[in-house]
């Protein structure tokens, strides 16, 4: 089956170079709580579990955005910073963010921020299609680009979300392929030093440890092999995503969670995708081809195991679909 990739935010343009008229020099004050602090506010962050597809109708003309470079540095980096949070709201500063790759804590002196000429809708930039007719079957799939460190999660072939990924540094890389999320917890510690605590955990391969949770976003891939998210897309992910059925004996799966297909390859060695947005604001978009190449490989196994996960919860309704 040849798939069917639908409303994609650079699919009916020329790749342009484009500057907008944004100058200023940001600056921020960071630190770092106690573990209490930390799990006391990430268990907590403002997410709707029930939300539906972003943003409503999908675009029938998708535009160009311009972009540009801004260094955060100098005494005055504060007022502006203050200044940009008054003007643009909470919730633009934080798309500001997930454009960079970014949690609140990493946005210190020295590095260089991707700014759009106007900070829309967090859908508006979305490295992924708002619609893959070849999924429209899959209840619920989550789509992983390790290219631009990025998520997209689909109900039955349309977007409901999209948020930024640290995934496996160089030493240790996220391994590609087909996972599910399987069990989850909404605190617990990691196995390779107990001293972290990963909040919103959903696992994702049992044997090897690698899940989704939420953890430092520093603007490039920095995890041991795990897909780590910002509080809200972790907490999201925890409340939307499916778990596994385990037999009586725990021994055997008799039901999938969501299934996730982690895709592509990061560049460790050059510039990451979003700081091209200045001179290629296609620059962080999944093609088509990549989407494909993605889905068509484990799309039978795919739905195999959900017809098997709907029949099984269909005569369990107490679990749900």
């Amino acid at each position: 089956m040849k798939s069917v990739i639908l409303s994609h935010p650079c699919s009916m343009f020329l790749r342009l170079s484009v500057t907008c008229l944004v100058s200023a020099a940001l600056t921020l004050q960071t630190g770092s709580g106690a573990v209490n602090s930390i799990l006391a506010k990430s268990l907590e962050p403002k997410t709707d579990f029930n939300s539906g597809p972003i943003d409503g109708p999908e675009p029938t003309t998708p535009r160009p955005v311009a972009y540009r470079s801004v260094v955060i540095k100098g005494a005055e980096g504060r007022k502006y910073l203050s200044q940009l949070k008054s003007e643009i709201g909470e919730e633009k500063m934080a798309v500001l963010l997930k454009l960079n790759r970014l949690d609140a804590q990493h946005l210190r002196p020295g590095v260089t921020l991707v700014i759009p000429e106007q900070v829309d809708e967090l859908s508006a930039f979305s490295p992924f299609p708002h619609r893959v007719e070849t999924v429209s079957d899959i209840p619920k799939l989550v789509l992983v680009s390790l290219r631009v460190q990025a998520f997209g999660g689909y109900e039955s072939g349309k977007l409901v979300r999209w948020g930024p990924v640290s995934s496996g540094k160089k030493a240790t890389p996220t391994p590609v392929g087909l996972y599910h999320t399987n069990w989850k917890s909404k605190a617990t510690r990691s196995s390779i030093n107990e001293e972290w605590l990963l909040p919103w955990y959903f696992n994702l391969d049992n044997n090897r440890g690698i899940s989704f949770h939420q953890y430092d976003l520093p603007g490039y891939p920095a995890s041991h092999g795990c897909l780590r998210l910002l509080a809200d897309d972790a907490a999201w992910i925890y409340g939307w995503a499916d778990q596994w059925t385990l037999s009586t004996d725990r021994r055997r799966v008799e039901a999938y969670g969501t299934p996730v297909i982690v895709f592509g390859k990061y560049d460790y060695g050059k510039q990451a995708p979003w700081k091209h947005l200045v001179t290629d604001y296609c620059a962080t978009s999944v093609t088509g081809s990549e989407l494909e190449e993605a889905i068509q490989l484990d799309l039978p196994i795919i739905r195999e195991r959900a017809s098997v996960t709907i029949a099984k919860r269909l005569s369990n309704p107490h679990q749900g679909l």
